[in-house]
């Protein structure tokens, strides 16, 4: 039986308290280059807004935020009209 590297859970492992490796279906696309990474990383802006210091920093990372929240609007529109388009070429050649 072979046995997965030292120092390294076996994703295929059941037993209580391991926990698998992710095993989420990879895009090829990296984080920050999905709605939902950009939200998360704006999320993350906010949070670290609030914590106390300088109000340079708290405005830097406001905007960061804010940057973040157009991009994943701006990703977000251009993933729907994608799938606006392949739909209508689907149609097209049904």
């Amino acid at each position: 039986m072979p046995s997965t590297p030292f120092g390294t859970i076996d994703p295929t492992s059941t037993e209580p308290g391991v926990v698998p490796r992710r095993q989420a279906v990879r895009s090829g696309k990296r984080t920050e280059d999905t709605g939902v990474g950009c939200r998360a990383n704006a999320a993350a802006d906010l949070a670290r807004a609030g914590a106390p210091g300088g109000d340079f920093m708290r405005v830097r990372l406001e905007h960061s935020a804010a940057v973040w929240s157009e991009r994943a609007e701006l990703l977000e529109r251009i993933e729907r009209s994608f799938a606006r388009r392949k739909a209508a070429v689907a149609a097209a050649a049904a």
